[in-house]
């Protein structure tokens, strides 16, 4: 098997073999060189925002998308500086390092912007270019198995008979072998299905449809952040007052009156990598397998190179003014024979700005979805009009939000498209 080719269109490909039962339509498991593995475990490096954008605002990964048109839609005004809304839309994948060197790459649009001019003291550069990793973050030379819910795991004898005794190999002459060729475009539609489904491999080869609301849920679990509930007590938390609109009957949240810090927080989860998710919430999410992705790192990957896949940083000056999830962020530094110095992009004096609304009185709307817009009577009156609740069916409830409801709402961002309902109302 060819670790490595050109696709048709001339564009790089990584190879993967993979195990079909004919009759049940089915993919069993998949044996691949590093270069296939290391582009499934770069997905964990990829920003929330990213994810959005390559699948053009449809990713039906829980609120994500209305929280990403959010950001389209809201005035340049309402930020702290004007390259504000670009880093929310385009966040840089602090992690380039480790993805510039990939076979195939399924994000490569981290450019570099830096002064011109030539007599400046002090030059500076933004969304920051870093060298090229030169380790070898998954163990060398070896094989790997990867089931069909992309569990990774190295070829070993005690794994190759376990899967011959479940899918009776060699005896089932059911079982075809086929050789593909993934280009960076195979690769993206791959990394939709393991967001959504629990079938990825299988449903890239038949080409099966992904069923609809596939991150739907109502109702969270009621022992939704069990692990966290200690937390609720950090002292360098700050409490999060919203008032609530939502039905008499505790039926749905029409939406809440929230300021400046929830709006940060909310819109700062857009840079937070996809394995920052998947540490902070160690069952999230019920659909897709992302879960066994990022559990498969601890055996897979070279320990002293494990960090970038399992602690994910944040690119520089892209954190959060509400660290709720703690991310680190990574340091900047200068390039270009250390002639650049990196500057915060939403301040030119200060790099102590994290924000990215500006701190004023105005208050905002967040639907049950995490549609984010500036309170006004007209949107209240829009909201009112697509929900068909009547104003008398409805009450406003006063809140003050601590750190394990906080951690409620962004994991429900991830999981349902009724955030505030799963996880505010009794």
């Amino acid at each position: 098997m060819s670790s490595s080719s050109m696709s048709s269109d001339g564009g790089p490909t990584v190879a993967v073999k993979l195990f079909i039962d004919k009759a049940k339509r089915r993919v069993l498991f998949a044996e691949s060189d590093k270069e296939f593995v290391d582009v499934l475990f770069s997905f964990l490096t990829l920003p929330l925002g990213t994810i959005v954008r390559l699948f053009d605002k449809q990713s039906h990964v829980g609120c994500l998308d209305k929280l990403y048109k959010s950001v389209e839609c809201l005035g340049e005004g309402h930020f702290q500086a004007k390259p504000c809304k670009a880093m929310l839309l385009a966040p840089v994948n602090a992690a380039a390092a480790y993805c510039h060197r990939l076979q195939v790459k399924v994000d490569d649009s981290n450019p570099v912007y830096h002064c011109k001019n030539a007599e400046c003291h002090d030059p500076w550069y933004s969304s920051a270019s870093y060298a090229v990793c030169r380790c070898r973050n998954v163990v060398d030379d070896s094989k790997f198995i990867i089931t069909d819910d992309l569990q990774v795991s190295l070829a070993s004898t005690r794994v190759m008979f376990s899967l011959m005794d479940q899918f009776g190999i060699p005896g089932n002459g059911n079982i075809e072998e086929k050789v593909l060729q993934l280009n960076s475009a195979m690769m993206t539609r791959l990394l939709r299905r393991a967001m959504l489904t629990k079938q990825p491999l299988t449903g890239l080869y038949f080409n099966v449809a992904i069923a609809p609301n596939g991150t739907y849920l109502c109702k969270l679990p009621e022992n939704l952040l069990a692990e966290q509930a200690a937390e609720a007590t950090d002292p360098n938390f700050k409490a999060i007052k919203a008032r609530l609109v939502q039905t008499k009957d505790n039926s749905s949240v029409l939406y809440a009156e929230v300021g400046q810090d929830f709006v940060d927080l909310a819109f700062g989860l857009l840079c937070i990598p996809v394995g920052t998710i998947m540490k902070t919430f160690s069952h999230l999410p019920q659909k897709g397998c992302m879960g066994n992705l990022y559990r498969s790192v601890a055996g897979s990957v070279k320990e002293e190179c494990q960090g970038v896949l399992l602690t994910p940083k944040v690119a520089p000056f892209f954190g959060c003014s509400s660290n709720v999830l703690q991310v680190e962020e990574l340091a900047g530094r200068r390039i270009f024979a250390r002639r650049y110095l990196e500057m915060n992009p939403r301040s030119h004096d200060d790099t102590g700005v994290r924000g990215y609304i500006k701190g004023t009185p105005i208050n905002f709307m967040v639907t049950n979805d995490l549609q984010i817009m500036p309170l006004s009577l007209t949107n209240t009156i829009q909201l009112l009009h697509a929900s068909n609740i009547p104003k008398n069916k409805l009450v406003e409830k006063e809140l003050t939000l601590n750190k394990t409801q906080v951690l409620k709402i962004v994991r429900a961002a991830f999981e349902t498209r009724e955030a505030l309902s799963s996880t505010l109302l009794p």
